[in-house]
C-alpha cells in the first residue's frame, strides 16, 4: 500500500517545502505561482513532484495535485503543517485497520507562536452526515480508487482565492457521502498546523456571512433556508454580530449564488445607518 501527500501551496521556488513540513514521503506539490512548470526531485529517497501553475483558488490547486496523483492512498495537506511522523506510516496502518474505509480524517494540533493551543482528538469511528462536516481537507486521506471511480474533485467556486471565500472542503466531503463512500475518523495525530495567519480568513464579517449563504445554496439546495439558521447561529456566537445581520447577509449570498454574483458591500443607507 503506497501513500502520496498532496500539498497545496503558493509562491514556491523549489522543493524545500518538504523539509519545512518534515515530510519524508512521496508527494505532489501544487504550487500557484503565476507560471506553468513541472519540477521533480528526490528527498530522502522519496519522489517529490511540483506542478507550478498560474491558476487561482485552492480548489484548482488541489485538483491539479489530484490529477497527478498515482498512489493508492492520498493524504491532502496544507503547507503550514509539520508532521510528527515524517514517513506517515500510521496513515497507511489506519487504512489496514479499517479496510472498508474510503476516507479517514485524522487529528491535528493547532499552534500559535509555536505553542499548541488546541488539541483536537478523535475516536476511531464511522462518520455520517451529522458529524463529518467539522473536518478540513488537511486532515483527510482518501483511497484514489474512490476518487477516480466517482470523479471527485474540489469546487473551484468556493475556497481561498475563489468567488466565494470558503467551503470547498465541505462540498468535497458531501460529495463523498452522496457517492456512498464510507468515512471514518481516527485517533492518530498527524502533526501541528500553524494558525498565526491565514491567506483567506480575515474574520467573521459581512462577506464571510454572504459567502456562507452561497455555500448553503450550493451544498443544500432543498434545505438551504433551514441550514442557514443552524450555521448562522454558530456564526453569531463567533462574530458578535446580531443574528438579524448574519441572516440578512446569508440571504444575500443565497440569492447571489443562483446567478454567480460576487459579494458587494451594501450602502450605509441600505444597512439602515
Amino acid at each position: 500500500m503506497e501513500l502520496q501527500v498532496l500539498v497545496a501551496t503558493m509562491g514556491r521556488e523549489d522543493l524545500s517545502l518538504t523539509a519545512q513540513m518534515d515530510l519524508r514521503q512521496n508527494a505532489v506539490i501544487a504550487n500557484q505561482c503565476g507560471y506553468w512548470e513541472k519540477k521533480t526531485g528526490q528527498t530522502d529517497g522519496c519522489e517529490v513532484r511540483m506542478i507550478c501553475s498560474d491558476t487561482v483558488g485552492v480548489g484548482h490547486n488541489r485538483n491539479l495535485a489530484l490529477e497527478a496523483a498515482e498512489a493508492e492512498i492520498l493524504l491532502f495537506a496544507d503547507d503550514d503543517i509539520v508532521y510528527y511522523d515524517s514517513d506517515l506510516q500510521p496513515v497507511i496502518e489506519a487504512f489496514r485497520e479499517l479496510p472498508d474505509a474510503d476516507v479517514i480524517f485524522f487529528a491535528i494540533d493547532m499552534t500559535k507562536n509555536g505553542q499548541v493551543f488546541d488539541k483536537r482528538r478523535h475516536k476511531t469511528k464511522r462518520l455520517h452526515f451529522y458529524n463529518c462536516l467539522r473536518y478540513g481537507a488537511c486532515r483527510m486521506a482518501i483511497r484514489r480508487e474512490a476518487v477516480e471511480k466517482h470523479r471527485l474533485r474540489f469546487s473551484t467556486l468556493f475556497g481561498g482565492g475563489s468567488l466565494y471565500g470558503s467551503g470547498e472542503d465541505t462540498l468535497f466531503i458531501l460529495d463523498c457521502l452522496r457517492a456512498g463512500l464510507k468515512l471514518y475518523s481516527h485517533e492518530y495525530v498527524l502533526g501541528a498546523c500553524a494558525k498565526d495567519s491565514s491567506s483567506w480568513f480575515t474574520g467573521f464579517h459581512e462577506k464571510y456571512c454572504f459567502d456562507q449563504g452561497a455555500l448553503m445554496a450550493c451544498a443544500f439546495p432543498k434545505a438551504k433556508h433551514l441550514m442557514k439558521w443552524y450555521f448562522g447561529r454558530k456564526i453569531k456566537k463567533r462574530s458578535g454580530m446580531k443574528l438579524t445581520a448574519v441572516m440578512k447577509e446569508m440571504d444575500r449570498g443565497i440569492a447571489a449564488y443562483s446567478t454567480m454574483r460576487p459579494y458587494a458591500p451594501r450602502a450605509a443607507k441600505e444597512k439602515g445607518e
